[in-house]
């Protein structure tokens, strides 16, 4: 699962894939990643990672998963809890960045 940032979007990609997760930021979106993600509700910069809403991450996988995603989902939660990358309550999950 990724959150891929280009100038002007957000955007969840491989919404079924529950064993990686990461931000995908195009070079040319880096200043406006604060807005962008404002913007999309999706969550918020926590420099030098992003803190991503799992609310959004729900909405934007609706209809595109498999079987079974709801369980597999909560694992790759508890699992990022267990390692203090998720917000203290539950509501965002920590994902560093890659730029493009």
């Amino acid at each position: 699962m990724h959150v891929r940032v280009s100038p002007g979007s957000v955007a969840l990609d491989e919404p079924d894939d529950c064993n990686s997760f990461k931000v995908l930021l195009a070079e040319g979106a880096k200043d406006a990643l604060p807005g962008l993600l404002e913007s999309a509700a999706a969550g918020k910069v926590d420099d030098p990672d992003v803190l991503v809403s799992v609310d959004w991450i729900k909405s934007q996988c609706a209809g595109r998963i498999g079987m079974g995603w709801n369980y597999r989902f909560a694992n790759m939660l508890v699992y990022a809890a267990g390692k203090g990358w998720l917000s203290e309550d539950g509501s965002h999950v920590r994902a560093h960045v890659e730029t493009y």
